[in-house]
């Protein structure tokens, strides 16, 4: 008699489980989209070499490199020249600060920590609209043993991440 009950009772639990199952992936899937990242009516950039506000001069060629690479790596844009593209890439290079954290005996810095700010805007070139408003990233960078070039790369690398991130289009 314990058989017949049992077979009775599986369909009614596996029919609760697979509506428990349902609801839950339909909730759990909530806010996510199969829409692609960027907007598919711009398909060019122009990217401009970006300012430098701080004193040390020539980062501004690293950080758009930095940019340059994070768009090829990470989106379908291709790039084209200013009179051509769909849209342009502007910005600068706000700050730049090295905080020494520890020094040896002989005052050789061993760990420090790099800091960057860099204000951009994305522009619709055809209809002058911003794409992205004028907005600023910042990001740091935490490094040992490294000479000063060596962190800035790393901190340019991390802020062209940002500005890419911003890139994208809301879910």
């Amino acid at each position: 008699m314990s058989r017949c009950c049992n077979r009775a009772i599986v369909p009614r639990c596996c029919g609760l489980l697979a509506l428990v199952a349902a609801a839950a992936a339909v909730g759990g899937c909530r806010g996510y989209t199969a829409r692609p990242l960027f907007r598919p009516d711009i398909r060019t950039v122009h990217l401009r070499v970006f300012d430098n506000r701080t004193f040390w001069r020539g980062y501004e060629v690293d950080l758009t490199r930095a940019i340059e690479d994070e768009i090829k790596l990470r989106t379908p844009l291709v790039f084209a020249g200013p009179g051509r593209a769909d849209s342009v890439l502007s910005g600068e290079l706000v700050s730049l600060d090295l905080a020494t954290h520890i020094k040896s005996e002989d005052d050789v810095v061993l760990i420090s920590r790099v800091t960057g700010v860099v204000r951009f805007r994305w522009v619709d070139r055809l209809t002058g609209a911003d794409i992205v408003p004028p907005q600023s990233v910042s990001d740091s960078v935490r490094v040992a043993w490294m000479t000063g070039e060596g962190a800035n790369r790393l901190l340019f690398e991390e802020l062209a991440m940002r500005v890419v991130d911003q890139m994208q289009e809301p879910w």
